[in-house]
C-alpha cells in the first residue's frame, strides 16, 4: 500500500524509530495489549508493508485484512493496526502533491529563502497550497492543479500553475492567454497565474515569487 500524494521522509523514519536494512527502513511495535508484533517496513519507493505475528504462537495473523471477517476481537485487531499506520503517515511523511519540477522549485525557494511552507488548507482541494509570508499571514505563492478548460486551454491532462501577487498597472501588458493568466480563483486586479510546464523560463517565475512576497508585506 501508498498513502496518496505522500512520500516517505528517511529522516522522519528514523527518527520515529524505523530502522534502515537492506534499503528498506523497519519498525516494530506491538498492538491489542502485547498480544500481536507488528512490523512495518517502508521499501525506497514508498510502498508500505505489514507484518502481524502472534506474540505467543509466533504465527503470522491476516484476519484483520479480509473484509467480511468481522467480530470484536478482529474489529479492534483491525483498529489497532489502523492507528498505527495513521500515525506513521502524519509523523514521517511529507506531502507530495506536485509533480512539476518548477512547482518544487518554487516551494524549495520560499522555504531556503524564507523559511516558509506550503499550507494545505482545504479538504476538499488537495491539489491546492498556500505559502504565506511569517509577519503579515499574507499570501504570496497559491500553488493549484486544475484542468485547461479552467484557463481556456485546450487538453484533458490536469496542469500545475502558480498564482502570485503582481503589480496591477503591469498586470494587464503581461497576460497572453497561453502562459500568463488573469489570478485564477483569486483578484483579477492584483494577481497572476503561470503556467508552470516550463513554458516560463523558471528564473522569470523565482523573480516573481520575490515581488509577490514583497507585495504581500502591506
Amino acid at each position: 500500500m501508498t498513502f496518496k500524494n505522500k512520500s516517505a521522509n528517511a529522516d522522519k523514519l528514523v527518527k520515529y524509530g524505523f530502522e534502515q536494512m537492506g534499503g528498506k527502513f523497519h519498525y516494530q511495535t506491538t498492538i491489542v495489549d502485547g498480544q500481536f508484533s507488528m512490523t512495518v517496513i517502508v521499501d525506497d519507493e514508498g510502498e508500505i508493508s505489514t507484518e502481524l505475528y502472534d506474540a505467543v504462537s509466533e504465527d503470522v495473523y491476516t484476519l484483520h485484512l479480509v473484509e467480511t471477517a468481522v467480530g470484536a476481537f478482529v474489529g479492534r485487531v483491525r483498529a489497532e493496526h489502523e492507528e498505527v499506520l495513521r500515525n506513521i503517515e502524519q509523523s514521517c511523511f511529507d506531502r507530495d502533491v506536485f509533480k512539476q519540477d518548477f512547482t518544487r522549485e518554487i516551494i524549495n525557494c520560499a522555504l531556503m529563502k524564507y523559511g516558509d511552507e506550503p499550507e494545505y488548507l482545504w479538504n476538499d482541494l488537495p491539489d491546492a497550497a498556500v505559502i504565506r509570508r511569517k509577519d503579515t499571514q499574507k499570501w504570496y505563492v497559491l500553488l493549484m492543479t486544475v484542468l485547461p478548460k479552467r484557463l481556456g486551454l485546450s487538453g484533458d491532462e490536469p496542469i500545475e500553475i502558480v498564482d502570485l501577487r503582481f503589480n496591477p498597472d503591469e498586470l494587464p501588458s503581461k497576460i497572453d492567454g497561453e502562459r500568463y493568466f488573469a489570478g485564477y480563483h483569486m483578484n483579477k486586479k492584483h494577481w497572476i497565474t503561470i503556467l508552470l510546464d516550463g513554458s516560463v523560463p523558471l528564473a522569470e517565475i523565482l523573480d516573481y515569487v520575490d515581488k509577490s512576497y514583497l507585495l504581500a508585506k502591506k
